[in-house]
């Protein structure tokens, strides 16, 4: 058996859509921790449609994402016009699929070209490919323009269209118009017949696993909108009934929720899709997938690429048919509906996947509350999954570097859109008869430490006594049992909403600001400056550490700076000296822990805390 210990960890994941990181850690030949971190901050946008007219939501949700924006748009009028009670006609129900086609197009020819591709051929980036596959990077740009025209066409403008409406469009494209794109759409089917044969010969790893997919369903075409949701597993059900099969929970290490299918992980995206409707592909699409070495369904997740291929051939032959419609004889107009109060959901096939809304609307037609759960938080649990069976597979006994490329090749494989996932605040509030804000005395018992630093030398003081406390023997059974929490931290002020809760006692740990002539040592920053003052390299000062938590409304019951001075003019830490700073740091923490065992009914407050499995009194679900 192997028995090195690795610990990688990945800052910042390249090639994908927003920021995210990687920490795995490997002992004895098998994997001890693993977690994707999504850190970029909530940006509240379901709590900033509250109060706004349902007229103006297409817009406001357009701008959730610049890959995307299509999805977010015809899941929202999906949900505002049911509500209304608005049944679209059916030319519009095709203008609208015209424009979805026209965005899983250029989303996946981006990622086939510029995400996937370089990793599965050897390349760092698509500009490195194009040296060897100009032929082919030339063909994937035409592609990804062709998709973008198509959602200029009824969007007026290919990044956060503005040309979507309840109750249809706002400019309908004249007949001229349609025609010359259809006929270029129609002269781009070879390219694509191509593009899917191109990668179904990709050097694609054999890596079958055992997933759940979900899906919409469609009475009789390919799911781009619909009103069910199916499973491999299963299930069918109306979108409306999504909440009482999905659940989200809160994890600490990420900014995106994580969502469960009856307790487990499930795939969403065009694997997932093309799995679960490949009975829904026209004869010709299904007559060239039968001709390649690929065959679905399957459960070899690296066979997404074939999956996004077959669907960008899909798209150019489903919006060539649908622009052949004849305005002239129908004279479509496009009033806007008038508001009426109710509650419904809308639920689309995003690029990557599933993409549900629910809207509330008072009969004035303002937005009274607003969920919106994206794919890739969707996703995230069986990323995570992947990510343990497939470097499993691939040999944890392989070179860091390798287990470390491989690892970063199945999050990208995911497509994964970071910033659409990252939405959710939740706020834990309990008042008492008074009105005042109070806190369980059970919730108030963790410790929690946040190590704050970055990757330079001596600055990343912080992270590393994280990553030693982390394996402490003394500290163990608390950290086992959530009553010690340890975070390391790039991002202090951005990272406490997620990492401190109401009531907890906190610690910070950075490096100070100036030099130290006494060495390296441990200075509670009460000692070291009056409130106001700065202490460490990042200007995280007593002052701020007090300020900040009640700005963000999450006030801990106390909060000690400890600053870490380092002689600038010396070496970064030692193994020697960061092994005294852990004995300093751990005698302080054990002073503040609780020595007896927690209750039962700590625990399953705890329990229910982290697994937002429902509501309750003191739960306020704000913004996701």
């Amino acid at each position: 058996m192997d028995k090195r210990e690795i610990k990688i960890h990945v800052p910042a994941l390249a090639r994908v859509e927003g920021e995210g990181a990687l920490d795995l850690h490997i002992h004895d030949g098998a994997i001890a921790a693993l977690q994707l971190r999504i850190y970029e901050p909530p940006r509240y946008f379901e709590q900033l449609l509250v109060g706004r007219d349902y007229t103006e939501v297409p817009d406001l949700v357009a701008r959730i994402c610049g890959i995307c924006p299509v999805a977010y748009q015809m899941s929202a009028v999906q949900a505002l016009e049911k509500i209304i009670g608005y049944t679209p006609p059916p030319w519009l129900q095709a203008l609208r699929r015209v424009m979805y086609c026209g965005e899983w197009i250029q989303s996946h020819s981006l990622h086939i070209h510029m995400l996937a591709a370089p990793d599965l051929l050897g390349f760092d980036s698509i500009t490195a490919m194009a040296t060897q596959y100009g032929n082919e990077v030339r063909r994937g740009l035409l592609l990804q323009g062709l998709g973008n025209a198509l959602i200029e066409l009824l969007g007026a403008r290919s990044v956060h269209p503005v040309g979507v409406k309840v109750g249809g469009f706002h400019r309908l494209p004249s007949y001229e118009e349609r025609e010359a794109l259809r006929r270029r759409l129609l002269a781009a089917l070879p390219q694509a017949a191509a593009l899917l044969r191109w990668t179904a010969t990709l050097p694609l790893p054999d890596d079958d696993q055992d997933f759940v997919c979900l899906a919409l369903r469609h009475g009789s075409d390919y799911p781009m909108q619909g009103d069910r949701l199916v499973s491999t597993s299963g299930l069918d059900i109306d979108i409306e009934e999504f909440e009482q099969h999905i659940i989200e929970q809160q994890v600490p290490h990420s900014t995106a929720l994580h969502a469960l299918l009856h307790g487990e992980p499930y795939l969403l995206g065009p694997l997932a899709r093309l799995n679960l409707n490949g009975d829904r592909l026209p004869p010709a699409l299904r007559a060239i997938l039968a001709d390649l070495g690929v065959r679905f369904p399957s459960r070899n997740m690296f066979h997404s690429i074939v999956a996004r291929a077959a669907e960008i051939w899909l798209a150019l032959h489903e919006a060539a048919r649908l622009l052949a419609w004849d305005s002239e004889a129908e004279a479509p107009v496009c009033p806007t509906p008038l508001p009426r109060a109710g509650t419904a959901a809308g639920c689309t096939e995003a690029p990557r996947g599933m993409l549900w809304h629910r809207y509330e609307m008072d009969g004035h037609g303002a937005i009274t509350r607003a969920r919106i759960v994206p794919p890739t938080s969707q996703n995230q649990a069986r990323i995570e999954a992947d990510l343990r069976a497939s470097l499993t597979r691939f040999g944890l006994d392989r070179p860091e570097q390798a287990i470390r490329l491989r690892a970063e090749m199945v999050i990208r494989n995911y497509d994964p859109c970071i910033s659409c996932a990252t939405h959710f605040l939740k706020l834990r509030v309990a008042r008492d008869a008074t009105g005042q804000t109070t806190r369980s005395p059970a919730l108030a018992r963790r410790v929690v430490v946040l190590g704050v630093g970055t990757e330079h030398a001596g600055d990343d003081v912080g992270l590393r006594l994280i990553e030693r406390l982390r394996d402490d023997a003394a500290l163990a059974p608390y950290l086992a049992r959530g009553r010690l929490m340890l975070h390391a931290c790039r991002q202090p002020m951005l990272d406490w909403p997620r990492c401190v809760r109401e009531g907890d006692s906190v610690f910070i740990i950075d490096a100070l600001r100036a030099a130290a002539a006494d060495g390296l040592r441990i200075i509670d920053g009460a000692a070291l400056a009056d409130a106001g003052r700065a202490l460490s390299s990042h200007a995280l000062g007593v002052g701020d550490a007090q300020a900040w938590p009640a700005a963000v409304g999450q006030v801990a019951a106390d909060v000690t700076v400890l600053g870490v001075r380092i002689d600038a003019a010396k070496s970064p830490p030692d193994a020697v000296s960061l092994t005294r700073l852990v004995e300093q740091v751990r005698e302080r923490l054990l002073a503040r822990l609780p020595g007896e065992s927690p209750s039962v009914e700590y625990l399953a407050q705890e329990r229910s805390h982290t697994g937002n499995t429902a509501a309750s009194a003191g739960t306020t679900r704000t913004t996701r």
